[in-house]
């Protein structure tokens, strides 16, 4: 007799306690494993008549553009209408205002310096000839020159506070002696004026500016009317996949405890460039600016939209430094220079030590409540995208050689690499070879500075520190927001103006130019160039100016005059 196959028993459903007999003992795991299922509430927008649509990777609680008038999605540019000349004489004053006391202020406003715009004109006559404590014979005897004597005498002696939570500090580098014994000398650099980061980003988002910010990433996406072929569309930060790869990592770190608040990214983007205040003199100033990407770049562009806050008046180095540096024993030319350019790339990374403060960190990996511009509370967390400078501050902050072996501060190509610059193989090259800090180095490298009595440009530095270009400088992105994943590298991002106009086109100008000149007809062929330069017409509200010069000489061009050339070059 055959034995009925077990599979094919027909077994009672009963109680789970009721097999607890006949199950034998499994020993119970001694972890489970979570998972989480996280479900998307995508959304996305109808095309509109331009054949554009965003896709949100989950419902927006706040939509910006909505705030915006129609009247300022588009703008034109009125044009002039030449009329005839006027034949009659103009009628005497106060002609053509209705009294004297106008006309006398905007005849004042219409002479003399160029630098009285309308809204200083026009906050003259509010804020002081219309207040009420102004009276006209306070002025009797009054004197400019005095009246400024007695603002530069300071006999109070209290201490000035800075509106807008404006702070100073200085800045301690440690300048080594090559003295184990008697270790670095210490050097303190006044002049840190700065603000906050914390304060500042509080201050953005009470701002009547905050209701333009866009604080939930998108895709935005183009179908093509003939085919509806969709494209993907780069346009904005807020639509690119680093603020998309940011806000989902965002949402998967665990909550606060006992918050529910909505978790939203604020776009930092930092610049800065140090600039000469005057034509002759010495007058310098290092501004450190910071936007926000959740703005849009029109608006960021705009030079009165005030979306460009200032956050720190970075020091440089006093002359006087170089005394000490020249009373160390036994130190060389070479060794001052060093030194100098060493003690350079410590103020750079002290004032950055101060600046990303404890608070600032707390709020990059916890984030701070605001009330955004709809009224709700939310959880906004810091980001730091891009920081844009010229390339002698972008070797300050990767912390690598200025034109070293491994010149680029994003990537180890060689320079002996620089002539497959464009091509495939370059690219290639540049993202497989990405930077990557390496902090033991670093401090292995200055432990043979401050304690071995090893020079910054020693043997033994350049073998610990010379395959990458490497400094022995800690570099404070790295080691603050190294571990909250920003990459202090990938954030310096190509800066146009420096490395583009002023950079690329102006040396490509430069060489067509000189071309031109070895024509047989250099000379009129040139002469004629600036003539149809000259012959161009403005073109919007300052958008191109009038070239008065002779474009070829370019004397005293800024980077927007070359800018200009390029767009008339093609027009």
């Amino acid at each position: 007799m055959r034995r009925i196959p077990r599979c094919l028993h027909d077994v009672d459903p009963c109680l789970a306690e009721d097999l607890g007999n006949d199950i034998p003992s499994v020993p119970a795991p001694s972890r489970i494993r979570r998972v989480l299922l996280t479900l998307k509430d995508t959304l996305q927008t109808t095309f509109d008549s331009f054949g554009l649509c965003r896709l949100y990777p989950c419902r927006p609680s706040f939509e910006p553009n909505k705030f915006v008038a129609s009247s300022l999605l588009a703008r034109s540019c009125p044009t002039i209408i030449p009329g005839p000349e006027p034949t009659a004489k103009l009628p005497l004053p106060p002609y053509p205002y209705s009294n004297t006391t106008v006309y006398r202020l905007m005849t004042w406003m219409n002479s003399g310096s160029h630098r009285k715009s309308e809204t200083e004109v026009q906050r003259l006559v509010k804020e002081v000839l219309q207040a009420d404590d102004f009276d006209v014979k306070h002025l009797e005897g009054f004197s400019v020159r005095k009246s400024l004597r007695e603002l530069d005498r300071d006999e109070s002696g209290e201490k000035i506070a800075f509106p807008d939570d404006w702070m100073e500090t200085s800045i301690t580098v440690d300048i080594p002696t090559k003295s184990s014994e008697e270790g670095p000398t210490k050097y303190d650099i006044p002049g840190l004026h700065y603000r906050p980061l914390v304060e500042v980003i509080r201050a953005a988002f009470s701002d009547v500016q905050a209701s333009a910010f866009h604080i939930l990433p998108f895709k935005r996406l183009w179908k093509d009317p003939l085919d509806n072929h969709q494209e993907r569309i780069y346009d904005k930060l807020y639509s690119s996949d680093v603020w998309l790869d940011a806000q989902d990592d965002l949402q998967k770190l665990p909550k606060e405890p006992g918050c529910s608040l909505e978790r939203i990214i604020a776009g930092l983007m930092f610049f800065s460039d140090a600039t000469h205040l005057a034509n002759f003199g010495t007058a310098k100033a290092w501004p450190l600016y910071m936007y926000f990407g959740n703005l849009s770049k029109y608006t960021r562009c705009l030079p009165q939209s005030g979306a460009c806050h200032l956050v720190a008046f970075l020091p440089s180095l006093p002359d006087r430094i170089k005394d000490i540096l020249s009373g160390l024993p036994g130190i060389s030319k070479m060794g001052i220079s060093s030194l100098h350019t060493h003690c350079r790339r410590e103020l750079f990374q002290g004032c950055w030590e101060i600046l990303l403060d404890k608070e600032f960190l707390r709020a990059y990996r916890h984030g701070v409540v605001l009330r955004c511009a709809d009224g709700v509370l939310r959880r906004v967390f810091p980001r730091i995208f891009t920081y844009s400078a010229d390339y002698p501050e972008k070797v300050l902050i990767a912390t690598i050689k200025d034109m070293g072996s491994c010149a680029c501060p994003r990537c180890f190509t060689p320079k002996s690499l620089f002539d497959n610059l464009s091509l495939l193989k370059d690219m290639k090259n540049r993202i497989t070879n990405l930077r990557a800090y390496t902090m033991t180095n670093v401090i292995k490298a200055r432990e043979f500075i401050y304690k071995s009595g090893n020079t910054v440009d020693g043997l033994k530095v350049e073998r610990t520190l010379g395959d990458g270009s490497w400094v022995p400088t800690v570099n404070q992105f790295v080691r603050k927001l190294g571990p909250l994943g920003l990459d202090a590298f990938q954030m310096l991002v190509v800066d146009f103006m420096h490395e583009c106009e002023l950079g690329t086109w102006k040396a490509l100008l430069t060489h067509l130019i000189r071309l031109v000149y070895a024509l047989p007809n250099g000379n009129q062929v040139v002469a004629t160039l600036d003539k149809r330069f000259r012959q161009v017409p403005t073109f919007g509200n300052g958008v191109i100016r009038k070239f008065a010069n002779n474009t070829s000489e370019m004397k005293r061009l800024a980077a927007r005059d070359f800018e200009d050339i390029l767009q008339a070059r093609f027009a």
